[in-house]
């Protein structure tokens, strides 16, 4: 999968350009509602980007806000772009857990990608086989299709290679990398895996020993997405077992920003962190 552009960023894009354009108008949701016979909730879900909007619907936004015609002409291609079906679609519903669609929207389109995964390797540094045992072990708890959902991971990993890659940004606990999800020879792969990607100069891996004790993400899995476009802010998503939570906010952003600071500073440097790999790989027997 080469990196395109995100029909989820052009939901993102469109909502914050309609709100900028309602609170200029000095309009509240409920007006807007009242104006357009519809619920206030719906004219929220449309700022914020969680749901496609049809273009009559824009337009009649857009007018009611007074906005110019060159200026309604670029939210209406923002509609009609964001209506677009997602790569992932193809695998299914049931590979795509509660607020995994809009991650995988977001992560498409995205410069770059810090990531904090509790005693897991992560997604995109994953193997095959690692994956499969970890999405076979949920699976009876989140009816996932196993194989689709497999697939739909390792094309999420061809964000690292081709074209424009992602920048990616990893800190991995020591003990995701003494954990053994899979065999002992599999874990080796997955090991050795890990070291390749290391290598790659769009991928930084940094170990966060055991010993580091204490950190403000302990027990939470966080990823950090920054866009080409400045007009696109940054995004976290909390992953759980209930699924994948998006924090937009400018505080709540800076705030997770400033803990994965605090854990990048805490590991060890990548020369330290892919010696400490490699050590560990060669003591798997």
């Amino acid at each position: 999968m080469a990196q395109v552009q995100s029909p989820t960023v052009g939901r993102r894009r469109l909502g914050t350009e309609l709100r900028q354009l309602r609170e200029a108008a000095g309009l509240t949701h409920v007006q807007v509602a009242e104006a357009l016979d519809c619920s206030q909730g719906k004219i929220s879900k449309i700022e914020t980007g969680r749901v496609p909007v049809r273009t009559l619907e824009v337009r009649a936004m857009a007018e009611l806000y007074g906005a110019a015609d060159d200026k309604i002409e670029i939210l209406l291609g923002l509609a009609k772009d964001s209506k677009q079906k997602g790569w992932w679609q193809s695998y299914g519903t049931g590979a795509v857990p509660p607020g995994f669609d809009t991650f995988l929207g977001l992560e498409a389109a995205a410069s770059s990608l810090r990531t904090f995964s509790s005693g897991l390797v992560p997604g995109l540094l994953q193997t095959k086989e690692y994956a499969y045992e970890l999405l076979n072990a949920w699976s009876p708890v989140e009816r996932t299709d196993v194989e689709s959902s497999l697939a739909l991971r390792l094309a999420r990993q061809e964000r690292l290679t081709g074209v424009n890659p992602l920048t990616l940004w990893a800190v991995v606990e020591e003990s995701a990398l003494r954990r053994l999800v899979v065999p002992a020879d599999a874990m080796r792969q997955q090991l050795r895996h890990l070291l390749h990607l290391a290598y790659r100069a769009n991928v930084t891996v940094q170990v966060l020993p055991n010993a580091a004790g204490a950190h403000p993400l302990i027990g939470d899995n966080v990823a950090l997405l920054e866009f080409p476009d400045p007009v696109d802010p940054p995004v976290v998503f909390l992953e759980n077992s209930a699924g994948w939570q998006g924090m937009k906010k400018a505080a709540e952003v800076r705030r997770y920003k400033l803990a994965m600071d605090h854990l990048t500073m805490a590991a060890m440097s990548q020369k330290d962190s892919v010696a400490l790999i490699a050590r560990i790989a060669d003591e798997l027997v």
